[in-house]
């Protein structure tokens, strides 16, 4: 597993704060996190739960009456300690509805 060690790439989008929660599926174990910061082509995922570098997940964000569904790959995972705690996510075909989110706290940080 690859974690926060190795050299970071610059971004490609601007990550903004958040404390979205998030639901994601692997192959068969349904998984709960919290998406620390957001962009337009990945999220940071706190969880009690890592999947490997390369997983195919499905991640679904909870909205007022129906959740939004995203397919995402895993590309980064990172330790606190002995216990790995973190993934780094890139989104495979984000949505128009998910980009109003990420634009939604952009406006918010905006406004702070």
């Amino acid at each position: 597993m690859k974690n926060k060690s190795n050299k970071m790439k610059r971004r490609a989008h601007e990550r903004v704060p958040s404390s979205m929660l998030v639901k994601f599926k692997g192959d068969k174990s349904v998984c709960y996190g919290i998406a620390t910061n957001i962009s337009e082509k990945g999220m940071c995922i706190k969880t009690g739960t890592c999947l490997p570098c390369d997983s195919q997940i499905r991640l679904q964000i909870p909205l007022k009456d129906t959740q939004l569904e995203v397919p995402a790959q895993v590309i980064r995972v990172e330790t606190t300690g002995d216990f790995y705690d973190t993934m780094g996510v890139e989104l495979l075909k984000p949505t128009k509805k998910y980009l109003k989110i990420v634009n939604s706290f952009k406006m918010d940080l905006k406004a702070v």
